[in-house]
């Protein structure tokens, strides 16, 4: 029996050992090996995690990936200098602490800082972690250099003066394909593990919209940059502990975003527009070589910095489907040519009323007799409503598909960077020819189909790559608005290369897309379009205005499209002027034309 005993007491210590030995293991693997591995989805280690607990902090950068124009010129990301303030936990005590600088340092920051000492104390006092000076506008305040140096010289040991990235350049602008960032509440926890511990300028933030949105995977980063001080366990920060920069250390990160766009030429046309009045409606200039997207600018402006979902501001015009008017009688134009519907010289009389479907010519009294090149350069009514009876629906729908129309045609990618698309058009709208109510057999709904009316959706920037398309021969390109993306280390980590967007029923004739065009060349020769005879660079379009409605009042849609100059084309553009009053000149083709001005003072 008493051997049993000792046998039990030998063995309950081998087992006692083991387990001891089983968590001395453990714990030296946490504390040797585990405390430098990166923890799932934080993209820091634990041993940072650790430290991050018994911190408080404020977010210098989000390490978001930036966008640059085509040159590198920053679209996005400029460093600015603010002033961190670093309060104690409780207020009575930085109150206790803060009230001896009323007479010297505190006056002399408050001056510096432009305000007065007792909202510098309302500030400083009214949250119990470090954050920006904002001077009541819950924005940073951008410090000017004289401030910077100023500040420096009076060594202060509660605020420190700091570089914050600030990520959008610009306040009103028309970059709605850039989109904006929206706060996700959730993504600020995973910082520190709790939401009030990190006060961060713009909070931790994810894409909302336009490449903000479609780039979002890629351009989160592998984490913020944040200063921050270490706090006692009461919460209060310790002041013989300075404070320290925390930031990722990997060399690839945050990304670089190459867009297509130029900068200054964007810049510019967004000029040209507020001086010209535009109050809705796009500008699409693409490059004729490769339908890369130099600028796209949608009116209204919007504020990046500033977005209300629930306003319509932020969309961008130039990818939502409008109502096109007479530039879709390329189109019509194009079946007529392919179908062979209409014979060379054939002509139609157009004494200014159809007789039919209520339709007329915006001529009044008509134009006489005049075959299809010129009822085109003249923009007849009449002649594309016979022209279109001799069409079926099926084949609009058909030459418009091929020309690019009536469905996306922006860039996009399948399977790149993880992601199994990738599209460089938030929000593209598809366009349409007509709707599915709309009868084949429908008489008058084809010929108010066929000179742009109806159901008829065309995006601005469908209509710029339609022109591109005619400079191809009919081959439809897929327009980019990125061109690669690049790691911070200026290596390439992804290529977007140019490819096109065929439609499944082939394209038009060569000999179809080049008398087309000259078609064009004779709408500002002898057409709609004489006016931009005056313009600097020989320039060839077509021009349209289509019948709307907005709050049930009667409206129009004005758009040119074209191209110049007609010996060497270098960019096709799409200017459309919505919602405009039904007696109004037409703006259109005079901001056209000062588009195209424009592009050639700087080319």
């Amino acid at each position: 029996m008493h051997l049993l005993a000792k046998r039990r007491i030998y063995i309950t210590c081998i087992l006692l050992t083991l387990v001891f030995g089983l968590l001395i293991l453990r714990l030296g693997w946490v504390q040797i090996v585990q405390v430098n591995q990166t923890m799932p989805g934080f993209h820091r280690t634990v041993r940072e995690m650790s430290v991050l607990q018994r911190e408080r902090g404020v977010m210098l950068d989000p390490g978001r990936g930036q966008f640059t124009d085509y040159k590198g010129e920053a679209l996005t990301g400029k460093l600015q200098w603010g002033l961190v303030l670093f309060p104690q936990a409780s207020p009575l005590e930085t109150l206790r602490k803060y009230g001896a600088l009323e007479g010297s340092e505190m006056i002399q920051l408050a001056a510096i800082l432009h305000t007065d000492p007792d909202q510098l104390k309302k500030e400083w006092n009214q949250e119990s972690i470090p954050h920006f000076w904002t001077a009541g506008t819950h924005q940073p305040v951008h410090l000017t250099a004289a401030q910077v140096e100023r500040l420096r010289s009076l060594h202060l040991q509660e605020a420190g003066i700091y570089p914050m990235m600030t990520r959008y350049l610009h306040g009103h602008t028309g970059m709605q394909w850039m989109g904006y960032l929206a706060e996700q509440p959730e993504s600020s926890k995973v910082l520190t593990g709790h939401q009030d511990e990190v006060k961060q300028p713009f909070a931790m933030k994810s894409g909302a919209a336009g490449l903000e949105r479609t780039l979002e995977p890629l351009l989160r980063g592998i984490g913020p940059t944040l200063v921050s001080r270490m706090v006692s366990g009461g919460g209060e920060i310790i002041p013989d502990i300075q404070p320290h920069v925390i930031a990722p250390t990997n060399s690839h990160y945050p990304l670089r975003v190459e867009t297509t766009v130029d900068a200054e030429l964007q810049r510019g046309l967004e000029e040209l527009t507020q001086e010209s009045g535009l109050q809705e409606g796009a500008i699409v200039v693409l490059d004729t070589a490769n339908a890369d997207v130099r600028a796209m600018i949608s009116r209204p402006f919007y504020q990046p910095q500033h977005v209300d979902p629930k306003e319509s501001s932020w969309g961008n015009r130039a990818v939502q489907g409008a109502v096109p008017g007479s530039i879709f009688k390329i189109v019509t134009a194009a079946a007529a040519l392919e179908y062979h519907t209409v014979s060379n010289g054939e002509e139609f009389h157009c004494g200014g009323e159809y007789g039919r479907y209520g339709l007329s010519c915006w001529k009044e009294h008509g134009h006489g007799d005049l075959n299809l090149e010129q009822g085109f350069a003249e923009s007849c009514n009449i002649v594309f409503a016979e022209t279109a009876r001799r069409l079926s629906m099926e084949q609009l729908e058909n030459t418009a598909d091929r020309l690019g129309l009536a469905r996306p045609i922006g860039w996009e990618g399948k399977q790149m960077a993880g992601m199994p698309v990738l599209r460089h058009f938030d929000h593209e709208d598809h366009g349409r020819v007509r709707t599915e109510a709309v009868s084949s057999a429908d008489e008058g709904a084809k010929i108010q189909t066929a000179i742009g009316q109806r159901d008829v959706l065309v995006t601005p920037l469908q209509a710029a790559n339609l022109i591109v398309t005619l400079l191809h021969d009919g081959k439809v390109s897929a327009p980019r608005l990125v061109k690669r993306i690049r790691y911070a280390d200026g290596g390439t980590m992804l290529e977007m290369p140019l490819h096109d967007s065929p439609s499944t029923s082939g394209q038009i004739a060569p000999a179809t897309a080049h008398k087309l065009l000259s078609w064009m060349n004779k709408v500002v020769r002898e057409g709609t379009g004489k006016s931009l005879q005056r313009a600097r660079w020989h320039v060839a379009g077509k021009s349209g205005t289509a019948q709307v409605q907005k709050h049930g009042e009667k409206r129009n849609n004005q758009w040119f499209i074209g191209y110049g100059p007609v010996e060497q084309p270098q960019y096709a553009v799409a200017v459309l002027v919505q919602n405009v009053s039904p007696d109004s000149q037409h703006q259109a083709t005079a901001l056209f034309r000062k588009v195209m001005d424009y592009l050639a003072e700087s080319s």
